[in-house]
């Protein structure tokens, strides 16, 4: 077995002694300790975001956004994602944490951009020191 595949298993046994996501129980919070650990960035890895071209630098600072994105999918699909083998269910939540809308991808661009909207995709964004002159 893989790490990959332990991981995978870890995430779907830990979901199985779940009772429904919507209800507290300690089983719930190991599951979003055993999501954290299985899925999480840990080192630099470069992602490219869903509806983007162009691959973003993330690191272990955006696991916490990954956290977020990947729990929230699984409270959203909870039936669907009991249904999935494990390795998929793995695949599924590795993508929404880092690829998706609210996941690490989408916010470490967000910090690229220092927060500038309505970027068009691939179009270059360079930050330049001004001279005090310059500034008005």
């Amino acid at each position: 077995m893989t790490g990959q595949e332990a991981k995978a298993r870890e995430i779907a046994d830990a979901l199985a002694r779940c009772r429904p996501l919507g209800e507290p129980c300690p089983e719930r919070d190991d599951l979003w300790v055993t999501v954290r650990d299985s899925i999480c960035t840990k080192g630099l890895c470069l992602v490219i975001p869903m509806g983007s071209s162009s691959p973003v630098p993330v690191t272990p600072e955006h696991a916490t956004d990954e956290l977020l994105a990947a729990m929230e999918w699984l409270g959203s699909h909870e039936r669907m994602a009991r249904s999935m083998e494990p390795q998929q269910l793995f695949i599924m939540l590795r993508g929404v944490a880092t690829k998706g809308a609210l996941g690490s991808a989408r916010a470490a661009q967000a910090d690229a951009l220092h927060g500038m909207t309505h970027v068009s995709p691939g179009e270059p964004v360079v930050f330049a020191d001004l001279e005090m002159s310059e500034v008005a």
